[in-house]
């Protein structure tokens, strides 16, 4: 298998370096890159990038093609979704679709309940028996006292 060469700038060496990749090795780099990459991304970043990737693949799609997706997605249900979609456009209040992606990201809490966290920490402080008094920097040891 024919290798390819690639030069880069090494900030171990702090200069130009080669590495000589074939295909094989390339595609595990890729794969690896990816992997780490997506394996270091919060919860809320993967989220917001999959759901951007995914609302740009649904853009770029003829209008047959999104019915099309949208059926096989919801199947029996695809009924129902257009009526409510129908309901939700004769209401006077309504979302963005930005609005509703906002709504869901500001959602994940990393396993956080919003509406009763403030008086979960709220609870873990006072437990905590934290006071205003400062502490004494000075240390006495009791066996040496009696000497």
């Amino acid at each position: 298998m024919e290798s390819q060469s690639f030069t880069y700038f090494s900030h171990n060496t702090m200069k130009e370096e080669l590495v000589n990749l074939n295909e094989n090795q390339l595609n595990a780099l890729r794969e690896f890159y990816v992997e780490r990459f997506v394996d270091n991304m919060e919860t809320k970043d993967l989220v917001q990038y999959v759901t951007d990737d995914m609302f740009q693949y649904m853009e770029s799609l003829p209008d047959n093609e999104v019915i099309e997706e949208c059926l096989n997605y919801w199947d029996d249900s695809f009924e129902d979704v257009v009526e409510e979609i129908m309901e939700f456009e004769q209401c006077d209040f309504k979302k963005t679709l930005e609005d509703k992606k906002d709504d869901y990201l500001d959602s994940l809490s990393e396993g956080k309940d919003l509406d009763d966290y403030g008086s979960k920490v709220d609870a873990l402080v006072d437990s905590m028996s934290v006071t205003d008094e400062k502490e004494s920097t000075t240390h006495r040891r009791r066996d040496l006292d009696s000497l």
